[in-house]
């Protein structure tokens, strides 16, 4: 990561100086026009003679990928983006975290070998775990997230309760592990390598130790950083991981499952990482729609082209990211629909954030729900 002249090479990113398509479709520079990623290389490149070369705009970008989705020469922009950061902590810059740095001093907790976390305590009596399947479902945050978060009265819990009973209600055998870690996307995408593989061991040995071989997860970060950087970075890694929507989704499309009815006008958020990261665009929807008497409204930009929640992982989130959410929450609004619904914890809080702290009641307040708590629901409105 801190070998600069081999990222340049790897990334591509000198093509970046051809061209101006990131910078035209960046949701940055549309309400910062002073954040230039064709720029940010530019001065980049120039200053390997040994000078200064790290740009404060480093921090701004909110890694939505929406940069590489419309580059015509698959130049990795956010991957140099993550290397510059790495190279810029190697020479002791501080970064402005959010929220008190709680949740990066969080993810250091976790990262120790010794640490013992009381992590199921959330767990309801009705969802049944095999404790000897070879299959774990890997939680993530979200037990961490409603504490951090309670004053947005965040519930991603209930997305992860969400998506344990339809998976209960599809057959799937799973297990859950006590002592899980952090992913440790947040700390990779900010440049802490060191963070990051610290955590990547940490679940690497447990998911060993117990003998899992395969994953399945509702959280999207967890599932692109577990699918296609651990195995980046571990050379160990030998673990299949799938993502709960391919999994359902697959089931309805075959007969073997089937949702129930929930008379509702819902807009379907595609977040970052799951969809222009990881390409799932079709699952959540097929889910969503296989729910009897639930409407699904498509906002203007969706799939390949959807808006980021707009937020950086806690850290360096201003006015600029404020008004991306504004944006999008207005256009979930310009639906109709009574509900936004993500895949995505972090979108869930990040959105949730704007709405809070609004000002002059100039931000949407449409009700934010996670797509696996609505799924669920639609099985009790069944039964009732």
């Amino acid at each position: 990561m801190l070998d600069l002249p081999s990222v340049i090479s790897e990334t591509k990113i000198r093509l970046c100086l051809d061209c101006g398509k990131c910078t035209v479709v960046c949701p940055v520079t549309r309400y910062n026009e002073e954040f230039n990623p064709r720029l940010i290389v530019q001065e980049a490149l120039m200053s390997q003679d040994g000078q200064d070369p790290f740009n404060e705009k480093i921090w701004s970008c909110i890694n939505c990928n929406m940069c590489m989705e419309r580059c015509n020469y698959n130049v990795k922009f956010t991957d140099f983006i993550r290397s510059l950061r790495a190279k810029a902590l190697a020479h002791g810059v501080e970064v402005e975290y959010n929220h008190g740095a709680t949740p990066q001093s969080i993810m250091h907790i976790m990262s120790h070998k010794d640490v013992r976390q009381n992590r199921l305590s959330w767990l309801p009596r009705d969802i049944k775990i095999d404790k000897h399947s070879d299959t774990a479902f890997f939680v993530g945050c979200a037990p961490y997230f409603d504490v951090l978060f309670k004053d947005l009265e965040v519930k991603t819990l209930e997305g992860t309760k969400g998506a344990l009973r339809i998976m209960n209600h599809a057959g799937i055998p799973f297990t859950i592990l006590a002592n899980e870690r952090c992913c440790g996307r947040d700390l990779l995408v900010m440049g802490d390598a060191e963070g990051f593989m610290a955590l990547a061991r940490a679940n690497m040995n447990e998911l060993h130790r117990r003998g899992i071989k395969h994953i399945i997860t509702s959280c999207p970060e967890g599932y692109y950083t577990l699918k296609t950087d651990y195995p980046r970075f571990l050379p160990d890694w030998d673990i299949e991981v799938k993502h709960i929507t391919e999994v359902i989704a697959s089931l309805i499309e075959d007969g073997r499952v089937a949702l129930g009815s929930l008379k509702r006008k819902v807009t379907y958020h595609d977040p970052c990482t799951l969809g222009r990261y990881s390409r799932i665009f079709d699952p959540p929807r097929i889910i969503l729609e296989s729910i009897d008497g639930l409407e699904v409204a498509e906002m203007a930009d969706n799939r390949e082209k959807a808006l980021c929640c707009g937020a950086s992982p806690w850290a360096y989130c201003g006015v600029v990211n404020k008004q991306i959410q504004k944006e999008r929450l207005a256009q979930a609004a310009a639906t109709g629909a009574g509900v936004l619904v993500t895949a995505c914890p972090k979108c869930q809080i990040h959105l949730k954030c704007a709405q809070k702290n609004a000002e002059n009641n100039d931000v949407c307040q449409i009700e934010i729900r996670d797509l696996f708590d609505i799924a669920a629901q639609s099985l009790l409105e069944e039964v009732s």
